[in-house]
């Protein structure tokens, strides 16, 4: 995370315009707080979540330090969670969390959210984080290598064990933040064959002002600033009788609901 935080050095390929030179002074040194604030509270929540991980047992009270850790983070930078469509989450059985990925903050307010405890998936580069990779190489979420068909087997294997065994699911079909955010970037195809795989249901979850909060683009361009994090909950989408062939009609549809609120707000 710390090396994405603040990502490049000047700008990208977008012109830079005034406006982001006047207020660059201010966006840079909220960056920095974001920053600093994250690396304190992680250095003193560390032993606890190095103790809390190290077994499996464990895991439910890790998961709620990590709720915990998210909230003081967020509260701490100023951003304040609003939601809408609380009453679309599912409490008796397992689902599929599919989210945009448009800030660094999303899994923070993800976690903030959902009350169940819930399994993470994230890329494998992931656990070369400094502090951070212990949310996953502890084994507690599952990391998955999508340069590699058997690392990619594994994970998905994993996913398919966590809702077995009844837990819900995150995953950022998007894979990673797309540099034109709130733009969604392509969808990955497994998260509705896994679906449709388990008979699981998909709750859609916009998150639609994080980029303007924490922007993944250049240093003097990126967006950053306290405010509101709005996030909308979608009703469950329900993959019961539905089979491989609807995969590709499931991701449409998946990604259309999510997208639906960033085109109505930005156009995208």
């Amino acid at each position: 995370m710390h090396s994405y935080l603040i990502e490049r050095t000047f700008m990208d390929n977008q012109a830079i315009s005034i406006k982001d030179i006047i207020t660059f002074p201010f966006r840079f040194l909220y960056k920095i707080h974001i920053l600093a604030f994250f690396t304190l509270i992680m250095v003193l929540y560390f032993p606890i979540f190095s103790f809390l991980l190290a077994k499996e047992k464990r895991f439910p009270s890790a998961f709620r330090f990590i709720k915990g850790f998210s909230r003081l983070w967020l509260w701490g930078c100023g951003i304040f969670i609003k939601v809408k469509g609380r009453e679309n989450i599912i409490m008796d059985k397992p689902f599929i969390i599919c989210s945009n990925h448009s800030s660094f903050i999303d899994p923070a307010t993800l976690y903030s959210i959902f009350p169940q405890h819930f399994v993470f998936t994230g890329k494998k580069e992931i656990e070369n984080w400094p502090l951070f990779h212990i949310f996953y190489t502890s084994g507690m979420n599952i990391l998955v290598d999508r340069h590699s068909r058997i690392g990619a087997m594994k994970g998905f294997k994993r996913m398919m064990e966590v809702l077995e065994n009844g837990y819900p699911l995150v995953i950022l079909p998007e894979g990673t933040i797309p540099i034109d955010a709130p733009k969604l970037g392509e969808f990955k195809a497994g998260v509705t064959t896994l679906a449709i795989m388990q008979q699981t249901p998909i709750i859609p979850v916009t998150q639609t002002t994080n980029w303007k909060r924490l922007q993944r683009r250049g240093l003097i361009t990126g967006k950053a600033s306290p405010g509101i994090a709005k996030v909308i909950i979608h009703p469950p989408i329900e993959t019961k009788g539905l089979t491989k062939a609807d995969a590709d009609e499931l991701l449409i549809q998946l990604r259309n609901i999510i997208n639906a609120p960033l085109h109505e707000k930005y156009g995208v």
